[in-house]
């Protein structure tokens, strides 16, 4: 019943959830201005009563909403520090009753944000269980028959004529089976634990066999591959194999979010202890509601995309104690930006 009162509450459009708050804040605000004015003994309880906003605005909204609640409620006090009557209160009390509802507003903001990542952290996990349960299942159900459909049909492609009609529909089934193929390979490989073999590698090396490996595919969609490598080049402990497959999939991306006769930048650049390989397109960018779910799996805005190239990425990234940043916004291009640590993985 509760996870039901959850899901209904978080599709409830955020104005909804505001228009009480600022509702409440309001009434709280007028009474307060009346007992300031009629110097009534009740401030302290009026006073008492902004905990009351502050906390639903934290609880709803996170540190940013208990943070400009909590500057919503202070601009209470402004005219008490021109009022003519010291003896009802002092400057001092004042700014400690604002210091109190920011900390009060911020802490709590703090502590719901944290356990709402611990809760998406918990149910990636558990959608993450559930996927390799489906994929072990799926692959063991599959992988065979799409292996002798794959091999009869190329089989029967190659035995008929330039000319002959059914030579189409055959390619189109070869192209659909190695879709599948590809998609039952990206799911294993997001859901099989990661082993990683760390040795020193050279980021301009890596970057130039992935330039290397994207630019036949860049070149038919008439897009520039650029590399902008540092001239002392770049070490870091990492496994070259798996970060190769990270970055060859964001030039891609790059690549197909790109127009005819645009560039593609990729760069190698440090910045502290961290190494910084960055990707930079031009293209049709990201909408801001769509930059939370472009890791999630099998999440994609492409009609040929499985979904599971970023979550694999962010997986790759993470295992090496690194992280994946982006910048985008739409028909303004996409800045995807790789940290890793240059020791390594700390564990």
């Amino acid at each position: 019943m509760f996870a039901e009162m959850r899901r209904r509450w978080k599709i409830v459009p955020t104005w909804v959830k505001v228009a009480p708050i600022l509702l409440l804040l309001a009434l709280i605000s007028l009474a307060h201005y009346q007992v300031v004015v009629t110097g009534s003994d009740l401030m302290p309880v009026v006073q008492r009563l902004f905990f009351l906003p502050l906390f639903m605005a934290s609880l709803l909204l996170g540190f940013k909403g208990g943070l400009i609640c909590a500057a919503l409620i202070s601009l209470n006090y402004l005219h008490m520090i021109f009022d003519p009557r010291p003896e009802l209160h002092s400057n001092l009390e004042i700014s400690l009753e604002v210091v109190l509802y920011f900390f009060t507003g911020g802490l709590t903001g703090l502590l719901v944000d944290r356990e709402r990542r611990e809760a998406r952290r918990v149910k990636e996990a558990e959608n993450l269980a559930l996927l390799g349960q489906a994929a072990a299942a799926v692959a063991h159900e599959l992988k065979t028959p799409l292996v002798a459909i794959g091999g009869f049909a190329q089989r029967m492609q190659r035995d008929l004529g330039e000319g002959d009609p059914n030579r189409e529909p055959l390619r189109i089934i070869v192209d659909q089976v190695g879709h599948m193929e590809n998609l039952l390979k990206e799911m294993l490989d997001y859901t099989r634990p990661l082993e990683l073999k760390l040795a020193p590698q050279e980021l301009n090396a890596l970057v130039s066999d992935v330039v290397t490996l994207a630019s036949l595919p860049a070149r038919e969609s008439g897009v520039g591959i650029v590399a902008e490598l540092p001239a002392g080049g770049l070490q870091v402990r990492a496994d070259g194999g798996r970060l190769k497959q990270v970055f060859l999939n964001l030039v891609q991306n790059a690549v197909q979010a790109s127009a005819q006769g645009s560039q593609v930048h990729i760069s190698v650049g440090q910045n502290g202890e961290e190494a910084l390989v960055e990707v930079r397109d031009a293209g049709c960018g990201i909408n801001p509601e769509d930059l939370d779910r472009i890791y999630f799996p099998f999440y994609t805005t492409k009609r040929s995309g499985t979904g599971l190239g970023l979550a694999i990425s962010r997986k790759n990234v993470r295992a090496h104690g690194g992280r994946i940043s982006v910048q985008s916004r739409p028909e303004a291009g996409s800045t995807f930006t790789v940290h890793l640590p240059l020791n390594g993985p700390s564990k």
